[in-house]
């Protein structure tokens, strides 16, 4: 049996496996003008694409109003549930560092300012105060990076139906070091989908209710083809 892998070409089977997609596709971006509940079925219909190609279909599902909108906002609030304290801690620690450290270089400065060694002391107070927030802003950005690099992961995990997957990043990245090159060829696949997703600005917005779902439809397509790969290369001990 051939070792499932990642293609970002392969998700552009899409155009021949399935004759109806631009009409799908249409409906779905329709839909998005619903006031209030229409991006929940745009991110709705982004899971099922994924579940439908799990189940071995080549095709995109036909768009369920109601099913979709369900399964949109369960996804859009365990995202925010599982990002929001992550995003909380990063701020929380970038601004614990600088201003902390703000405040120590503050104080050692003025308990030497009336002293012979002020001077020096102005120094050293001055060098925490820019070590620290050298060293907090670094923190926030590689926390970032984290962030971003586990959220590819995060949603395929999210559309598999657990709750809470940031908190348990183990599993991402084991599964990201078992399968580096993979990942990337997601990551790229993605970034790709991404792109194809925001040329609807183009046309005066009006053409995003046609490329958001597409680039929806094909984000689907790689996710789909990564979990293959973490399933075929989880030990034996693991499952999730």
């Amino acid at each position: 049996m051939d070792q499932p892998t990642v293609s970002v070409g392969t998700m552009f089977d899409l155009f021949s496996k399935d004759e109806r997609w631009a009409r799908k596709v249409v409906i779905v971006g329709a839909c998005i003008l619903i006031p209030f509940v229409g991006p929940f079925q745009l991110i709705g219909y982004g899971k099922r694409c994924y579940q439908h190609l799990q189940e071995g279909n080549a095709d995109l599902p036909t768009p369920s109003l109601g099913e979709d909108i369900g399964g949109g906002f369960k996804v859009w609030l365990l995202r925010a549930l599982n990002v929001f304290p992550a995003v909380l801690l990063l701020v929380g620690c970038a601004a614990g560092c600088a201003f902390g450290g703000a405040a120590a270089g503050t104080a050692v400065a003025a308990a030497g300012s009336g002293s012979e060694g002020g001077e020096a002391a102005g120094g050293i107070g001055a060098l925490l105060m820019m070590v620290s927030m050298v060293g907090g802003y670094g923190m926030f950005l590689l926390g970032v990076l984290v962030l971003g690099v586990l959220s590819v992961d995060l949603t395929r995990r999210l559309y598999n139906g657990e709750s809470f997957p940031l908190f348990a990043p183990g599993a991402s990245l084991g599964a990201i070091r078992r399968s580096p090159g993979a990942f990337v060829m997601t990551w790229l696949g993605l970034m790709l989908a991404g792109v194809i997703s925001s040329l609807g600005v183009i046309l005066c917005y009006v053409g995003l209710l046609f490329t958001a779902p597409l680039g929806v439809a094909l984000s689907a397509r790689v996710l789909a083809q990564w979990d293959a790969v973490v399933k075929a290369n989880l030990p034996a001990e693991e499952s999730y």
